[in-house]
């Protein structure tokens, strides 16, 4: 792996776990018409089955029974999960660059090929900037190259995800600030997709629950899409 981006990325995973931030989730349709509003909070620092609290659901503050189902959602999707995170199937060892300068090295890295259901290696294209002085990560995005099926229904036109890292404290490395993912498809003859825009703000640095004093590099958790 060269080495700026991968300083970068031990870096980040480093960080992984010991942030507390707000985030807001914002939800468009198809045609790009609002869709939902909702704001959570996620603490490490607290048991697992309470680091996620639901704050707001479309500009009101959420029931206690909402926030029930919340966490019981969160826990189920947690302990269901099969398919693997996005940072865990991308093929860092085959990182190219494709361009740079002193402000930035982007780096074009492919996926491992049939490491993912949800993304064929060879439909998609994941691109990572890293400024090469701080060796730290500032953006990452993942496009779809062409439009392809998946389970033989859908028909997928367009996937994108794009994410923009900020300073929230000059001590350690930039964090995700603004994740923009969007999809756009057909299952039979019914078309779908949308949108969301995911916003992480009131950053605090905390102790995780669960202290890890080893980061297992390879499993970039902290690209969790």
């Amino acid at each position: 792996m060269p080495e700026p981006l991968e300083a970068a990325l031990r870096k980040l995973m480093a960080d992984d776990g010991r942030w507390a931030y707000t985030q807001t989730v914002k939800k468009f349709d198809r045609r790009g018409r609002p869709d939902g509003v909702q704001v959570e909070r996620f603490d490490p620092s607290q048991p697992e089955e309470e680091q996620w609290t639901l704050l707001e659901r479309d500009g009101r503050p959420v029931a206690e029974r909402e926030q029930r189902a919340f966490r019981r959602k969160k826990d189920r999707e947690m302990r269901r999960r099969e398919e693997k995170s996005l940072g865990e199937v991308i093929d860092f060892d085959r990182a190219a660059v494709v361009q740079a300068d002193e402000a930035a090295v982007v780096y074009e890295v492919p996926l491992v090929p049939g490491a993912s259901r949800r993304f064929p290696e060879e439909k998609f294209t994941v691109l990572m900037t890293v400024h090469p002085e701080r060796e730290t990560l500032e953006h990452f995005a993942l496009k779809a190259r062409e439009a392809f099926r998946m389970v033989g229904v859908a028909k997928i036109d367009r996937v994108e995800i794009d994410v923009s890292f900020a300073v929230v404290d000059p001590a350690h490395p930039p964090q995700p600030a603004v994740i923009a993912a969007s999809g756009a498809g057909r299952v039979l003859f019914f078309p779908v997709g949308g949108a969301a825009e995911i916003t992480w703000t009131d950053f605090k640095r905390v102790k995780p629950w669960k202290d890890r004093f080893v980061v297992e590099f390879g499993e970039l958790k902290v690209l969790d899409f």
